[in-house]
């Protein structure tokens, strides 16, 4: 969980089609621990991140 929001606090910002990717990445694999909070706050956080 520290690893994704530390490229949260990075991807902010950036227009990538690879941060896009990895973004897009990262919230199907929180999907996982489905009942965690801090997953499904950093899925919401990644849902933030203009496309």
């Amino acid at each position: 969980m520290s690893t994704w929001r530390e490229f949260l606090d990075c991807a902010d910002g950036i227009r990538s089609v690879k941060v896009q990717a990895a973004l897009q990445d990262m919230r199907v694999r929180l999907r996982r621990y489905h009942g965690v909070p801090e997953a499904q706050e950093l899925r919401e956080r990644a849902a933030r991140i203009p496309v």
